[in-house]
This record gives structure tokens, sequence and C-alpha cells, in this order.
């Protein structure tokens, strides 16, 4: 058992606890309260820290945690995906060392729970037996008709994998699927894969109304993807009907419990009420990444506002600089009021889970849910609402736990 007293803890579904205490049996939360009296022996005093829910990155590629800095130059956006392209071709490590190194740097930057895109000779050995719990993403990129069959025996065959290996003493790894994007898998091979993931009851996420160039292709067949994908050999006339939008992408979805749409950045106004209406398909915002390639506002709070799940991630450090969920979270309530930073702590803990299908274990402090909890040092703050406290400019993650195991983070 482990007794832990924070300054303050921030359920999330609750209002947060002066002087809070989390107690933990067996990697379970068995009890969180006010601290009645004095502490006694059994608890530790954590100090002038926060308790907050394990962080949740919805959204992450692991295999670039080598990378010192994002790819450049960002614009224009196919030129950037063929210099990442290029980027994994170069490669000369395994992929089994960026994967480790990518958990461990999300796991000590405070999150426990990520949700991977995984490519390549990817398999569950790729993974570390501690450290942050993963939901793996098989990436499937499939634009021809002949490539179906294929990518499809892929998928079932991640999903077998991951299920052989589902869950160790420290961590926990779960399948999942990833049709890439509208441009790099076909109408057929898309609806399959919806298909498949109905079956199989794991979660999906597809990269959409990510850029302008993308809208463009879907409606007219024309501009920047069309160029990149004739160069490549890939592009048929009708292979995505002219006049094709997001909504196209989105109605599908709408019939799987737990459905992603990464970045979200150009949703118009009848996808965002759309997604109003259905909690099941989150969109994941990625702030940095969007700041990175220059998009125009993120939709995130007239989807927040209209009742839609909207959840955090950081995408890869080929367009960030790192993994730090709580960098991601700092980034965006720097620049909002202060009433929403409830829902971006919602948005990177609890709303994560959600996406990923793991709400009913973990993305709360609440007795029953597993103890994956981070710990925020408040470095000190003066301020006395909590919640300026934990987002003040030096507020940093000190430990992760998974499952209840301690897992310090650097202190430099």
């Amino acid at each position: 058992m482990k007794r832990l007293l924070a300054r303050w803890v921030f359920p999330v579904d609750q209002p947060p606890i002066e002087r809070g205490v989390v107690e933990i049996v067996d990697g379970v939360i068995s009890d969180v309260a006010p601290l009645n009296g004095q502490p006694d022996a059994d608890t530790t005093d954590l100090g002038d820290v926060a308790i907050i829910p394990g962080l949740v990155n919805a959204h992450a590629h692991l295999e670039f945690s080598s990378l010192d800095s994002p790819i450049e130059p960002a614009l224009p956006f196919t030129g950037w995906i063929g210099r990442l392209l290029a980027h994994r071709r170069e490669r000369t490590s395994s992929l089994s060392q960026f994967i480790h190194a990518g958990v461990r740097e999300v796991a000590t930057s405070g999150t426990s729970l990520v949700g991977d895109i995984v490519t390549g000779d990817w398999s569950p050995d790729c993974v570390p037996g501690d450290g942050a719990s993963m939901v793996a993403f098989r990436e499937l990129i499939g634009l021809l008709p002949d490539q179906s069959a294929a990518q499809l025996d892929l998928a079932k065959q991640h999903i077998a994998d991951c299920r052989a290996v589902e869950k160790t003493e420290q961590r926990i790894l779960l399948p999942a699927i990833s049709p890439h994007a509208p441009y790099s898998v076909s109408p057929e091979l898309f609806h399959e894969l919806i298909d498949l993931a109905r079956t199989e009851a794991v979660p999906l996420c597809i990269h959409l109304a990510e850029t302008q160039a993308e809208l463009q292709l879907l409606e007219s067949g024309t501009g920047e993807f069309f160029d990149m994908l004739t160069r490549f050999d890939l592009w048929r006339d009708g292979t995505i009907p002219k006049g094709t939008r997001p909504m196209d992408y989105l109605q599908p979805l709408a019939k799987l419990p737990h459905a992603l749409i990464a970045h979200g950045n150009y949703l118009a106004d009848d996808e965002i009420d759309f997604l109003a209406n259905r909690p099941n398909i989150a969109t994941v915002f990625c702030p940095r990444t969007h700041a990175f390639f220059g998009h125009a506002n993120h939709p995130w709070e007239r989807l927040l506002d209209a009742g839609a799940t909207v959840c955090i991630g950081t995408d890869g450090r080929s367009s960030n600089p790192d993994y730090s969920l709580w960098a991601e979270l700092k980034f965006l309530a720097r620049s909002s009021a202060a009433d929403r930073m409830p829902q971006i702590l919602d948005a990177g803990t609890l709303r994560g889970a959600t996406a990923l299908g793991q709400a009913k274990k973990t993305g709360t402090i609440t007795l029953g849910k597993r103890a994956d909890l981070t710990v925020i040092s408040l470095n000190e703050s003066t301020a006395n609402d909590p919640w300026m406290a934990l987002f003040a400019t030096k507020s940093k993650p000190v430990t992760t736990i998974v499952m209840g195991s301690e897992i310090e983070t650097p202190r430099s």
C-alpha cells in the first residue's frame, strides 16, 4: 500500500482537493480524500506538488525519437513528407531502439499511456516491458486496389500479435489500427478497416482534415498531393471521387466505439456539428506541431463548446521538439483563458483515455481506477488558485506512476 500526500490533487472529474491523499493498493486507487489531521507514518508527504491523473498522449510517432529537432522546412507539406520518408530510409539503428527510447521519453515526461502509430517491422518485442502503457496503432497504407488484401492481413496479424502479449506487471500493450490518411488509403480499404475495427473492437485512428492541400485533393483531385501521388505512380482517375470531403470519412467512423481523427485542423462547421453529437469520435489536437506547420487557428475550443471529444497528442519529433505532453498542455494554457484550464487538463488525461478505449480503467483519480498518476512539482508557486499553480511557468512533472510503479523524471 502507498499513501501519497500532495498540496493539491486533481481528480479531473471533480474539483481539486487541497492537501489531498491518494491511496494505492496493488496498483489500483483504493482511496482519495483530503488529509484528516496530521499525516501518519504510512503516508508519504510529497510536498509542494500536484497529483494529476497520468497524462495520456493520444497521438505520437515514437519511431522518430532519435531526431534532435523537427524536419525542416515544414512547407510545402508534401515536401516535408518526402524528407520524412528519406529520414526513415536512411536510419541505420533498429526500430526497437527508437521505440524503446520513445517509450522511455514519454514516461519520464509524465505520460502513463500513449497512442503510438507503428510502422515497418514493428512488433510487440519493440516495446519495453516497463514504462508507459501503449495502444499501438498499426499504420496501413494502400491507395491502389491490389494493395488492400495485404494491408488487411497486416492489420489482422497486428491485432493477434498484440493480444498475445497484452499485459505485463508494469504496462499494458493494446492493439489498434490506423488507415493513414485519405490521400494514402483508398475509400474501399478504409471501409474494410472500419469493419475490421468494429469486429475486433479495437480503436481506429486516421489523419484527417490536416492540411488545405488534403482538402483540395479530396474536392478536385488537384494540387500538391496530386503531384506527389502522380510522381509515385499511385494516382488513378477516380481513386477518390471528386467532391469528397472529410465528412465522408467521419460518417463511417460513427459506427465505431472508439475512433480518433489526428489533427482535424480544417474541419467545416457541419463537421464540427457532426462530431458534437458523436463523442465516440475524438479529435486529437497536437498544439506544437500545429504551430510548427503554421496552420490557421485550430477549432478545439469550438469543438469543446459544442460538446465534442477533444484530446491532446504530441505527434512525432519530426514536427515537435519532444514527446512531453505536459509541454503541450502548458503551451495551450499560455494562450487560453483561465476558465479553459480544467478543460485542458481533462483533454490531456480523461479524454485521451476515453479516445483510446481506456476510460473505464484510467484517466481519473477515482476509487477502483488503475493507479496511473503524474506528480507535478509546483516549484513553490505562490498562486492561491490551484489551476494557476498547476499551469505556472515553472511547474513540471517529477514522477510518473504506471499501474502503481514509479518512474522518476530527469531532474534537470
